[in-house]
């Protein structure tokens, strides 16, 4: 059996949930919207771009210094 003092707070719990879907699913559907599905606006495509590249250029460095060096014998 539920507590008498559970019962406010899942009503609490489900009021919170449902005002949050209420609020913010047709922003987050225009946002879905304007961005096509990507999430990026057309604005950050470059940005996301370059710092794509620089983290691949960091991974490929990364790389280079854990390879084992040919000269140890």
């Amino acid at each position: 059996m539920i507590s008498n003092r559970l019962v406010p707070v899942l009503i609490a719990v489900g009021v919170g949930i449902g005002t949050g879907v209420y609020v913010f699913q047709p922003l987050l559907k225009e946002y879905e919207a304007d961005t096509k599905g990507t999430w990026v606006l057309p604005e950050d495509e470059a940005r996301v771009k370059a710092l794509a590249a620089k983290r691949n250029q960091g991974n490929s460095t990364l790389a280079q210094d854990n390879q084992p060096s040919s000269n140890l014998k």
